[in-house]
């Protein structure tokens, strides 16, 4: 294995930077999502056209993370169109194969699995947005058993796909947030990835129902979510471009269950909160969500309408700058060189 060369970075300018984890079924399957979600999935192209309206208008770039089977128009298990050289993942805890839902057919008939529409509507925006890898088939990357060449073989798959079409991938969303194999990252030629968020609660307690409740609570109360003025970079010696980790600072909450108890006033309030933290510390704030989320409330497009038009407001006051994922990591880049 490839050993990476760490450091930090001090970023010279508040950012916002919104990542949309864009997989369709392939985000849920393994955990019974298709029967749970899928009448928000099938709402998903819809949602994605009026998210790139929004953008438009009040002139933000994205970073859309999206997996990359959904670059397909079809697929058969043999024929000439099957993916069978890009290797899957095999979990203990999913015994049944990565591949069991693939559904071998065409957007058609599954639009859940195919998705060159989303794609091509990305493209098509009037703003300019990023197009970053979710992996190949939302392989879980953390976790142990997900070897570093399957890793290899699954972002491979996608910057090939996106090449296809003219699209240069450098930036990463871990599916599940479980981040890993950053060797493969800097090996292939990525900028930036997604880290975790670094939440106040983490060191309070081991116990994961005492982190839900706390989760909970910071965003009922719309705490100050964290921004980012010090950033960690890798690369492998021999390399001259660093890989960012460029970590969630929230994430905008669907509707549904325990998040019910939080409105919609709160969620934007919070993100609000982080947004004016960037720019009273020249730092990064990093917002995402799933596109799919907006399905669980109409109020959602309308509340995240609000961000973006604050967000926009201190882009025109000079205060804070509307940046992707990858353009942020080519100014760190740029920094570090300097």
């Amino acid at each position: 294995m490839t050993a990476l060369i760490r450091r930090t970075a001090t970023i010279d300018k508040a950012v916002f930077v919104i990542s949309l984890d864009t997989e369709l079924g392939w985000g849920s399957f393994d955990k019974g999502g298709l029967a749970r979600n899928s009448e928000y999935y099938l709402q998903e192209r819809d949602i994605v056209k009026r998210l790139l309206a929004l953008f438009d208008a009040h002139k933000i770039n994205a970073t859309w993370a999206i997996v990359g089977h959904l670059f397909l128009k079809s697929c058969s298990r043999y024929g000439p169109d099957n993916h069978n050289h890009v290797l899957q993942p095999a979990y203990r805890w999913y015994p049944g194969g990565w591949l069991s839902h693939d559904p071998f057919s065409n957007v058609n008939k599954d639009p859940l699995f195919y998705a060159p529409d989303i794609v091509d509507n990305i493209l098509a925006a009037r703003q300019s947005h990023e197009i970053a890898s979710h992996t190949f088939t939302h392989a879980i990357l953390g976790d142990p058993e997900c070897s570093q060449e399957v890793a290899h073989s699954q972002l491979s798959e996608c910057k090939r796909l996106a090449e296809d079409l003219g699209i240069e991938i450098v930036s990463m969303v871990f599916p599940r947030n479980s981040v890993g194999r950053l060797n493969v990252l800097s090996e292939l030629g990525f900028l930036s990835f997604r880290g975790q968020e670094v939440r106040w609660y983490r060191s309070l307690d081991s116990r994961r129902q005492i982190h839900k409740l706390c989760h909970y609570l910071d965003r009922l109360t719309s705490v100050t979510p964290r921004c980012y003025k010090e950033l960690s970079c890798y690369r492998i010696d021999s390399q001259a471009r660093w890989l960012f980790d460029l970590p969630a600072s929230m994430f905008y909450a669907p509707f549904g269950g325990l998040w019910n108890l939080v409105g919609l006033s709160r969620r934007v309030l919070q993100a609000k909160k982080g947004i004016m933290e960037a720019v009273r510390k020249g730092a990064l704030f990093h917002l995402w969500f799933h596109p799919f989320n907006l399905a669980t409330s109409s109020l959602l497009l309308e509340g995240l309408d609000e961000v973006l038009g604050f967000v926009a407001s201190q882009v025109k006051a000079g205060n804070i700058e509307s940046l992707t994922m990858g353009a942020t990591a080519q100014h760190m880049n740029r920094l570090m060189a300097a």
